[in-house]
């Protein structure tokens, strides 16, 4: 894996290009032939879900064998392997043994010797996805946001040695390990281009840049914790799946990391929420774990960067509107920092 902060942010304009026309390039003739070699089941239809992500090919297969349906995965066209496809597999197997819901992939193939694309096969979760299936009342997604702060706080159970994203090697024996040696330093990875594209943009001045940039540096004494766990990374409801107000699955693992729990505390509630999750997370959270010192430093200084990766998304995307430029704003705001356009 390259060295980069967010994948969706700092992937190569050549796979932002290609990610776009994914559905296009993709020939659904292949799903056939990639069940049966990878499974030995007969597809017999395929549908694309009307919830179905930002960069990969996804279809829901009924198989002639089964009653239940599967989930297929895929990308096309993509220069290098996915890597992060056989790493989810590796740490969904692992958050099965901590009482979190979360998918079951059940076969995954990077070597791209059958077939010109990867691609994964997991069992399809129960329910409807949170971001746009959900019709339950506030007391429902409060005791979800509850119960999401609780998973945040069992994963610290996994312990992988290093910080920040996965070594792609390591990956593919089978283990997980960071490669930095601080949490600081994965936080700051890309963090100067993230910095000056923004500016670049017009969004911020280049004066507010640097005053940024100085804040990550003050804020290092709280990032570096002594020992990191698995963070989930995108906590956002269209990575849940639910039933009524019980969570039945947690998936889209490709962004996780080995860091300090409150990056997901802070980060889940930027995604776009049916009603203010914040408060519920920090009760789930402390209802298992003791809430760690530095608790709102830690929460200012992850949230900003989070906004900052996001920001870069959006206007590398395109789709920067005005709640996206507001709330990278707020972000701002406990800093101080208002130079901004």
């Amino acid at each position: 894996m390259n060295d980069i902060y967010y994948r969706h942010a700092h992937r190569s304009q050549e796979e932002i290009d290609i990610v776009a026309k994914r559905f296009e390039l993709f020939d659904v003739s292949w799903i056939p032939k990639v069940f049966k070699q990878a499974l030995g089941l007969t597809a017999t239809s395929w549908v694309r879900p009307d919830s179905y992500g930002t960069i990969h090919v996804i279809y829901r297969v009924a198989v002639k064998e089964q009653s239940k349906q599967f989930l297929l995965r895929a990308n096309c066209n993509i220069p290098a392997p996915e890597i992060e496809m056989k790493l989810e597999q590796l740490i969904a197997k692992k958050v099965t043994l901590l009482d979190v819901p979360v998918n079951h992939i059940l076969h995954v193939d990077i070597s791209r010797k059958a077939f010109p694309f990867d691609f994964q096969i997991q069992e399809c979760l129960p329910g409807a996805d949170l971001e746009d299936h959900f019709n339950g009342t506030k007391d429902d997604y409060d005791r979800m946001s509850f119960a999401l702060g609780q998973y945040v706080a069992r994963l610290c159970e996994i312990k992988p040695v290093g910080y920040g994203r996965f070594d792609e090697t390591e990956v593919k024996k089978g283990n997980l390990v960071g490669t930095k040696k601080s949490f600081s330093d994965y936080i700051e990875v890309c963090l100067d281009d993230d910095l000056r594209f923004i500016a670049d943009s017009g969004i911020i001045s280049v004066k507010a840049a640097s005053s940024i940039r100085r804040s990550f540096g003050e804020y290092r004494p709280v990032m570096n914790i002594l020992h990191g766990s698995l963070v989930h990374h995108d906590l956002a409801d269209h990575n849940f799946m639910h039933v009524k107000d019980r969570i039945t699955g947690i998936f889209d693992w490709e962004n996780a990391v080995v860091g300090d729990p409150v990056l997901d505390l802070a980060s889940a509630p930027t995604w776009t929420t049916h009603f203010p999750r914040e408060g519920k997370l920090l009760e789930g959270y402390r209802s298992v774990k003791a809430l760690p010192d530095h608790l709102g430093e830690k929460m200012r200084i992850y949230r900003l960067r989070t906004m900052i990766w996001k920001m870069v998304f959006a206007l590398r995307a395109g789709i920067l509107n005005e709640k996206r430029r507001q709330r990278f704003f707020d972000a701002l705001s406990p800093f101080g920092i208002s130079d901004y356009h």
